[in-house]
This record gives structure tokens, C-alpha cells and sequence, in this order.
């Protein structure tokens, strides 16, 4: 069996920021992760501006700047192909950014071996033993005073340590695919909303754009007909798919496992804010760890967590309850859209709320 303080489930942003650290204060940090990085996965690849304090705090600054990326410069909203709501960033003083996924999760994941985080990847878990911290995978068995699981959505940990809520179906499915960018396409995230749902894309490199499609699956399943709806030469490309887009907050923690990013909590993806909320709660979640261990008293710590927790939410996750109750019934909003211009005054008020530089 392999001892460590901490085990971490998931090295995407959530569960890498929070080894990174935590293995800073020498602390001994498994993180395992199923997959083999770089690797891909569903994603708008935008990074909200809020995202620089945590650089900032965790001396990381240059080392993202450095990543290969896009500025974002604005976002513009459609319906039905209509333009209703543009918004310009202002320069780009540590404003929004897209950047691919892979090449994101990979510099979060190596930022944390470097600061002394052990990496198990390609690494599936198959039981978690919450009361004694110990997870079984293929690969034997890992023991720890706390687990943080910080493997997503459809989270193994939280439905192994009674921490889901329970299973409520969601029809919305997400598709993303990456495509060579269209010439003339600008550094604007461009949104466009329909009876079946939404989908964005942008520019993240030089050569190429990210379109991310959240679907109604009971009128249709198939993403390459809502994109040729409005792109008539669109080609076929392979998608990513990932479901569900929404579901009940799962409880915070209890026992040794703590939950972080979606497997905690979901939000709307079509704000663009679900990388920096997962990056918020790895840090929560890794200082009220240093403090629990520091005293030995982690239930104490796991309270501290869950209260800053809601905390976090509920400053800023009321944006993103208002469009989910608007995008889970799209055809309400669309109809309504196409007799009054009632969108542009909302989104410029939910625009600066969201995507405020600094």
C-alpha cells in the first residue's frame, strides 16, 4: 500500500492546484488521474480575468502568461443567427484568455510535480474506503489522511462516499470539437442561442477554433446538423461528449473524503466561469487541509471548507442559476427575443458581472 498525507482523485485545474499546494508545505500529495496527459476534454478553453489572482497569489504569473494562447478582445451574442449584444473587453491587462485544455491541465499537473506531487496517471479507482482514507485501484492501494475527489461531474468518489445527491436525469448533453479557424475569424468569443440550445466558439491559436455545443438530446443528438444549420459547408469532424450538464451540489465532504471542482458542484458552462470556480475550490480546499493537519483536528478544517464553499458560490453563482433556468428551457427566451430586443441591457449587466477585467 502507498502512504501519502493527501490523496488527490482528478488532475484537472481543481485537483492540480490543490497538490501544487500542498506539496509546497512538504506535505506527501498522490494525484491520480484515469487518463494518460496531455489528453482532451470538453471545454470552451476560455478562462475567465478572476483567474489572474490566483497566479498572482500562487507566483505563477509568468509561467501562464507564457502559455501558448489567444486575448480575448470581446464576446457577442446571436439568436438565430441575429446579432443582439456585443461586448468589448477593455486592452488586455490580464483580461480573458483561451487557451486548450490540454495544454492547460498539463502545466497545472507538471506545476505540481514540481513543487514534489507524486503523479499516478492512467490510474482508475475502483473503491474508496472514506472512514479509513484508503482507495483501491488497478494498480494496488493508496492510503491517506484526507481524499479529495476532484474527478468531475459524474465523480466515482462522491458516489462511492455517499456524498452524491441523488440521480435526477438531464436531457442537455455537451459536444466540443476543434476545427481549422475560419479566415477573417476575429479574437471574439461568439455565442449563438436556439430552441435546441447554445453553442460558442472562438479562436485558441493561431490555426484553430474550439466550438463547444450544449444540446437538448430529446430534439436531436446530432451536432454536425445544428452547426450546418448555420455554417451550410460545415464538415464532419469527431466530438467530445460529456453529460450531464447540470445536477443538485453534491455534499461538500464528510469523513476523510473532501469533493472539489464539479464533483462538489456544477455550473452553466455558457458563463465561461467553471475552470475558475474548480481553481477557487483546490485552493480552499488546500488551505483548510494545511490547517486541519497543522492542528489535527480535519473535521474542524472540513467546516471551514464547506462554509467558504457556499460562500464562494453564492457570491457569484447567481449568475449562473439565471441562465440555467433560461437555457434549460431555450425556446421560451428565443421566442420571446424574436418580437422584443430585450436581451442587450441584461447582457451587458451579466457581462460586466462575469467577465470584468482588472
Amino acid at each position: 500500500m502507498s502512504s501519502h498525507d493527501i490523496i488527490i482523485v482528478g488532475a484537472a485545474p481543481a485537483g492540480s492546484l490543490a497538490a501544487l499546494v500542498l506539496a509546497r508545505t512538504g506535505h506527501r500529495v498522490a494525484l491520480l488521474d484515469r487518463a494518460a496527459f496531455p489528453r482532451a476534454k470538453v471545454c470552451g478553453n476560455c478562462i475567465n480575468p478572476s483567474a489572474w489572482e490566483i497566479w498572482q497569489r500562487l507566483g505563477l504569473t509568468e509561467s501562464y502568461a507564457a502559455l501558448p494562447h489567444r486575448e480575448l478582445t470581446g464576446f457577442d451574442i446571436h439568436c438565430e443567427g441575429r446579432l443582439l449584444y456585443q461586448h468589448h473587453f477593455r486592452p488586455p491587462q490580464r483580461g480573458p484568455r483561451a487557451i486548450a485544455r490540454d495544454l492547460l491541465d498539463d502545466w497545472l499537473r507538471r506545476e505540481a510535480q514540481n513543487a514534489g506531487a507524486e503523479f499516478f496517471p492512467e490510474t482508475t479507482v475502483t473503491e474508496v474506503d472514506p472512514q479509513n482514507g484508503v482507495i483501491q485501484t488497478a494498480r494496488g492501494k493508496f492510503s491517506g489522511k484526507l481524499i479529495f475527489g476532484a474527478d468531475g461531474r459524474n465523480s466515482l468518489v462522491a458516489r462511492q462516499s455517499g456524498l452524491m445527491p441523488p440521480p435526477r436525469r438531464c436531457h442537455r448533453v455537451a459536444w466540443q470539437t476543434s476545427i481549422p479557424a475560419p479566415p477573417g475569424l476575429d479574437d471574439h468569443a461568439h455565442m449563438h442561442v436556439f430552441e435546441e440550445g447554445y453553442f460558442g466558439y472562438c479562436r485558441y491559436s493561431p490555426t484553430h477554433a474550439v466550438i463547444s455545443m450544449v444540446l437538448d438530446s430529446r430534439r436531436t443528438q446530432d451536432p454536425l446538423l445544428l452547426m450546418r444549420r448555420f455554417f451550410p459547408r460545415f464538415e464532419q469532424q469527431e466530438w467530445l461528449r460529456m453529460n450531464p450538464i447540470t445536477r443538485a451540489p453534491a455534499r461538500t465532504g464528510a469523513a476523510r473524503v473532501w469533493l472539489l471542482g464539479d464533483a462538489a458542484r456544477v455550473v452553466e458552462p455558457f458563463t465561461g466561469e467553471g475552470i475558475t470556480f474548480a481553481l477557487s475550490t483546490g485552493l480552499l480546499a488546500a488551505e483548510a487541509a494545511l490547517t486541519g493537519l497543522a492542528r489535527n483536528d480535519l473535521a474542524a478544517a472540513l467546516a471551514g471548507y464547506a462554509r467558504g464553499h457556499r460562500q464562494l458560490y453564492r457570491r457569484r453563482a447567481w449568475v449562473n442559476t439565471l441562465l440555467r433556468w433560461t437555457l434549460t428551457t431555450p425556446s421560451y427566451p428565443v421566442r420571446l427575443l424574436r418580437k422584443v430586443d430585450l436581451l442587450p441591457g441584461l447582457a451587458s449587466f451579466l457581462s460586466h458581472r462575469v467577465h470584468a477585467t482588472t
